[in-house]
């Protein structure tokens, strides 16, 4: 990275780090989202004194926003620093260069666009 004419390297410490945090986050964020789909609605919660992994309603609706908001500092963060490796690979598969990229490569980068945008159809259909 140039910063005012400056090249600035990584710390090695740093890439392992964030993905540890990532990593957690992740686990953190699963666990919040599916604690909040078995909770019940409203304030039945609340009234009955539901809790999951032993937190309750409010707990895990706190742990989802916080841990939300980190993880969008932590994605912007890993795509800042793989910036430049991310468009050259991107790169590769668009000019399709026989050497770097094969055809397996683009299927995959075809079917992770179709699942999303298959899974978008899908949710918007059903819901």
């Amino acid at each position: 990275m140039n910063v005012g004419g400056w090249k600035m390297g990584v710390p090695k410490w740093l890439k392992p780090t964030l993905d540890l945090l990532l990593s957690i986050d992740f686990v953190i964020e699963g666990l919040s989202g599916i604690a909040l789909y078995l909770a019940p609605s409203g304030r039945l919660a609340r009234d009955f004194a539901w809790t999951f992994l032993g937190l309750g309603k409010e707990t895990w609706e706190a742990l989802h926003t916080y841990f939300g908001f980190a993880m969008v500092a932590l994605v912007a963060t890993h795509l800042i620093i793989n910036w430049g490796p991310m468009v050259c690979m991107l790169r590769n598969v668009i000019t399709w260069r026989e050497k770097s990229s094969n055809p397996r490569t683009l299927l995959g980068l075809v079917l992770v666009v179709a699942l999303f945008i298959g899974g978008g159809v899908f949710y918007a259909l059903l819901y």
